[in-house]
């Protein structure tokens, strides 16, 4: 192997360790990885070059959330609802891949990782990423589980090897904090929202959808479950040059679908394939 390559083998196999050496990822991705990267010719870079690459760009992200009308979306830290339909949709929209070899990813504050049942933490089938500013945090990495300190400082490690090859889609699940820094943010993509019609009482909000950025993609017929009446809906973004958005704009909850002419952006593939064949099914109805 040539000197370059093995630099460049170095790095792929440093990015691993990025928040500590518990942080392992298979030796198939690794390589993968690596394959990947020599195919986009950067084998040939010398190791000065290396050095001297501009730091990676953030990674886009989808948000999934349930919430009220009122935007609010918990009480006493727990869901004030019981929709085990719901809890279906988000395993299958954040399990599913297009490529077998790859895993989504879940962003999710401190907060949120603690109210997941031991047994279920993390995540199964995902890469779990867990924002944390304590540095006594005793949460224990793994293969799944990496700890960042700030959503740039994930969004900036997912960009980067070995995450770009070994990961699909970025998903942020909360908490309210999180929510609060994602939902209307130029690197949101889409939002997946459970939206509760039912009345609860909540004491965690966050912004509503500003339409002026996303406009409704897909919404389901409404459902009820449990006495709750709610529909699935998934927004995704008006204009791919947004910049900044205000988010004191209340999203409507809207049948039908959407007219793709006022889309900028025309091609939906970073959508799950769940969402683009429930968009397909409800245009040809």
């Amino acid at each position: 192997m040539r000197p370059q390559n093995n630099i460049l083998l170095s790095k792929v196999l440093l990015g691993c360790y990025a928040n500590g050496f518990s942080n392992l990822i298979s030796g198939s991705q690794i390589l993968r990885g690596f394959n990947e990267t020599a195919k986009l010719g950067f084998s040939a870079m010398s190791g000065d070059n290396l050095g001297s690459q501009p730091r990676s760009p953030l990674r886009n992200y989808q948000v999934v959330v349930a919430a009220t009308r009122e935007m609010g979306i918990g009480k006493d830290g727990k869901l004030p609802w019981r929709l085990p339909s719901d809890l279906k949709f988000f395993k299958e929209l954040t399990v599913t891949t297009s490529d077998p070899h790859k895993k989504n990813v879940v962003v999710m504050g401190r907060k949120t990782w603690e109210s997941i049942p031991l047994e279920n933490r993390p995540l199964p089938g995902r890469l779990n990423v867990v924002l944390t500013c304590s540095r006594s945090s005793d949460i224990t990495t793994g293969e799944n589980v990496v700890i960042c300190g700030s959503i740039p400082s994930a969004l900036e490690l997912l960009a980067d090897v070995p995450y770009c090859f070994s990961t699909e889609k970025v998903f942020v699940i909360g908490g309210g904090q999180i929510f609060r820094e994602t939902l209307n943010a130029p690197g949101c993509e889409a939002i997946h929202i459970t939206e509760i019609e039912t009345r609860f009482e909540c004491d965690t909000f966050i912004p509503f959808i500003d339409l002026s950025c996303f406009q409704p993609w897909y919404t389901s017929k409404l459902l009820v479950e449990n006495d709750v009446r709610f529909s699935f809906a998934t927004y995704v973004r008006v204009r791919s040059g947004v910049t900044a958005c205000p988010s004191n704009t209340k999203a409507k909850s809207t049948t039908g679908s959407p007219n793709c002419n006022n889309f900028e952006v025309k091609d939906f593939t970073f959508l799950p394939r769940m969402i683009l064949e429930r968009h397909d099914e409800l245009i040809t109805k």
